[in-house]
């Protein structure tokens, strides 16, 4: 692996970095709206709307989220079931199930990862949905 590499990977890694997150855990069942200056890190069920605008959401393996969700980034390594509106970066790791549409600057999807939706690619001057 190249040098550019692996300070790409280790800079992505710190972006989805859970231990700096608030969590929801994985015995909880909540049903509202998430917003605030904080990433999070969702382990349990979730419905409703997430806007986070500004910051990171990582839904854990063991994770059923069902919402909008407005964040800078978002990493996706259990089920989610709704539109995404990120900034800057979706992440679908191989264990990942996304159901719905994807706006964001960048998109990657990991082998194994399954996703039933449409992506729309924004450029940093395009006007947001």
């Amino acid at each position: 692996m190249s040098g550019q590499n692996k300070q790409k990977e280790q800079r992505e890694s710190e972006i989805f970095s859970p231990e700096r997150y608030a969590k929801i855990g994985k015995t909880l069942d909540i049903e509202g709206e998430i917003s605030g200056q904080e990433n999070i890190s969702i382990e349990g069920r979730f419905q409703g709307n997430i806007s986070l605008d500004q910051n990171d959401v990582f839904i854990e393996h063991s994770a059923t989220v069902k919402a909008e969700i407005h964040a800078k980034n978002v990493q996706i390594r259990g089920q989610v079931e709704g539109n995404i509106f990120a900034a800057e970066k979706v992440h679908i790791e191989k264990d990942g199930r996304m159901n719905g549409d994807i706006f964001a600057s960048r998109i990657s999807i990991d082998e194994g990862a399954q996703f039933k939706g449409s992506v729309k690619i924004d450029t940093p001057d395009s006007s947001s949905p």
